[in-house]
């Protein structure tokens, strides 16, 4: 056939160009075995790094043997290669995460591990010439010493009458629960972690990490769903249905807050525990109901009703105002800086208690206003032993007032203006009143260290500081410092007050040590005291390690 003939003869040609498919195809095949393979064992290498990084930050005095221990120990039949470097670790958010371990320098607290291998190349070395290819993952890891404390969390004896007069006032729906429900709820503890882990599956965030949660938009009422899906998953059924009811009562109006309320510390930037859980960080659910409801509710006040519910008075009328606290600082916190401060909320309660007279005073209103303003307490870390297994808190308690005298109720949740109580008119009657005014006050805000045992964080002990010079700020001692003073159709009385300001005196005294108890259970409820600070250690992780990159 002539030349000119073969390039027009078009026979053939369907096998000629399936013979080309063929062969691209078998190319393609064996491009995608071997980049499979590749990935494969990139990744399986990427698992040993880490596994390694995690034996060695735990093992720092023998992080080099540690480390290929590790690495042999998860099958790699060729050659492997492990270098391990020690440094420091500084978990700063400002800082681009590849320069947070700094390598080198006294006193290590961090490695980064790099492991080297051969993976082998099934088709591809009949292109390159190799049968088999280089591949190096690296991990690193850090000492994950850490302390999670909180601050106020007193765990008082509940009363369910009051606990659902507040719970009412900060959810704004009718709040029923009986002291076993409220029982259950403070014997109910939640690992943090599941917690934050319900709250990705509230929110539909699969993928998202700790702190991107608790800064996602979220409702107090989904907040607590997420809490009692928790409880009812550990299969606390009491305590998950008192969650559930405070859940629908919260509805879906107010934002949760929950930034302001936690602080993950260095496992905020990931979307999971990872180097295991050296020691759970747990919160009550008590607690942790109150403090999302109450910063849910921040700076706006509740006014309670609370009726006859203290004896020997006639009627008793609250209002509660709960701030912010300063600068955003959070309720709990897992950190090993000395630097993290975790404080309560300002708070501030009038009280108005309406007591029936007698005698002199049967035809006189008789009333008695108490105030109550509770700053900031404060608590950070001030030394961790993971040789001892301890931790030692620096606690503030907060400076605080208890005053007998009448305010303006609208102004009292403006925290930014202090609050000047004016003589109080105590007794009234068409013929004469009787006024008083009377204040104590707590003594200097100064740091005292508190220490926490492991056995004690793993006891749930929450231990209570108070100011140095503390007076004793009661009902009683206030009415022990009470001046009064009575008028009879606009005239002075003179040493004829006597009288009537002793038939006063007389009448409040026994009414003194149930508003005390009242008081106390308010202030409780919100956790926070007067003159006191109540702080709990919720984990105490020693000898473990995290991976941070």
């Amino acid at each position: 056939m002539a030349p000119r003939d073969f390039a027009s003869n078009e026979d053939g040609g369907v096998a000629l160009i399936g013979a080309v498919a063929m062969s691209a195809l078998l190319g393609a095949t064996a491009l995608a075995v071997d980049m499979g393979s590749v990935f494969l064992q990139t990744r399986r290498l990427q698992g040993t790094a880490d596994l390694a990084a995690l034996a060695a930050a735990r093992d720092l005095d023998n992080a080099q043997a540690a480390a290929l221990a590790t690495a042999r120990a998860n099958g790699w039949d060729g050659p492997l290669t492990v270098t391990v470097e020690k440094g420091r670790y500084a978990p700063d958010q400002t800082v681009a995460a590849k320069a947070r371990f700094q390598a080198g320098g006294a006193d290590p607290d961090a490695v980064r591990v790099k492991i080297s291998t051969q993976t082998p190349l099934y088709f591809g070395h009949m292109v390159s010439g190799q049968s088999s290819l280089a591949i190096n993952r690296q991990a690193t890891a850090a000492r994950a010493e850490l302390a999670s404390f909180s601050i106020g969390t007193r765990l008082a004896a509940l009363d369910g009458g009051l606990a659902n007069a507040l719970l009412t006032g900060l959810t704004g729906s009718k709040v029923s629960l009986s002291v076993m429900d409220y029982d259950a709820l403070a014997d109910a503890d939640v690992d943090l972690f599941d917690y934050m882990d319900a709250l990705k599956t509230e929110l539909n965030l699969t993928a998202a990490s700790y702190d991107e949660v608790l800064a996602a938009k979220l409702s107090t009422g989904e907040a607590l769903k997420a809490l009692s899906r928790v409880l009812a998953d550990k299969g606390q059924t009491s305590a998950s249905n008192a969650a559930r009811t405070l859940a629908q009562a919260a509805g879906d109006g107010a934002p949760a807050k929950l930034n302001r309320l936690l602080d993950p510390g260095p496992y905020g930037p990931q979307s999971q525990v990872a180097g295991g859980r050296g020691a759970a960080v747990t919160l009550d659910a008590l607690n942790l109901s109150k403090a999302v409801l109450a910063l849910s509710n921040g700076a706006r006040q509740v006014e309670l009703d609370l009726g006859t519910t203290v004896p020997g008075v006639a009627d008793l009328k609250a209002w509660l105002a709960i701030g912010e606290p300063p600068n955003n600082a959070p309720w709990m916190t897992i950190t090993a800086s000395r630097d993290v401060i975790v404080r309560t909320a300002q708070t501030r309660l009038y009280l108005e208690a309406k007591v029936g007279g007698s005698g002199l005073l049967s035809v006189a209103q008789v009333k008695l206003p108490i105030l109550v303003e509770a700053a900031s307490g404060a608590a950070k870390l001030k030394a961790m032993s993971c040789a001892n297994d301890e931790a030692t808190l620096d606690v503030s308690p907060g400076l605080g007032t208890l005053a007998i005298g009448e305010i303006d109720t609208d102004t009292l949740d403006d925290f930014k203006t202090p609050l000047a109580p004016a003589p109080a008119t105590i007794a009234k009657a068409p013929l004469f009143s009787v006024s008083g005014k009377a204040s104590v006050s707590l003594g200097g805000q100064v740091w005292q260290a508190v220490r926490f045992r492991q056995d004690e964080v793993r006891g749930r002990v929450v231990k209570t500081v108070s100011t140095n010079d503390l007076a004793k700020a009661t009902v009683s001692s206030l009415l022990g410092d009470l001046s009064l003073k009575a008028t009879i159709l606009g005239l002075g009385l003179g040493l004829g007050e006597s009288a009537l300001t002793g038939a006063v005196a007389a009448l409040l005294a026994p009414v003194a040590a149930p508003l005390d108890d009242a008081l106390n259970s308010l202030t409780a409820l919100v956790g926070v005291r007067l003159g006191q600070a109540d702080v709990r250690m919720n984990g105490l992780r020693c000898r473990d390690a995290a991976l941070v990159a």
